[in-house]
């Protein structure tokens, strides 16, 4: 399986990619933790408003930890 790390807007966003089908997580704000969310995939795929960027895998747990430690979330 292969991921995906993106930030839509503001809200962190990961695809797993299986060899038939992805599922997305997107981050929830009240727990810091990731919750399934296929609503993301058009969001992700069919992005034309410039809201959905890739990042590498680091970055993006950088981006989520500043985002809990702000939050003050676990």
């Amino acid at each position: 399986m292969e991921k995906k790390f993106y930030i839509y807007g503001v809200r962190p966003i990961f695809e797993e990619v299986e060899e038939n089908y992805s599922t997305f997580y997107a981050f929830q704000f009240d727990t810091g933790e990731f919750k399934e969310d296929m609503t993301y995939a058009s969001k992700i795929w069919s992005d034309f408003s410039g809201d959905a960027k890739e990042f590498t895998e680091e970055e993006f747990n950088a981006y989520v930890r500043e985002l809990k430690t702000e939050r003050g979330l676990p």
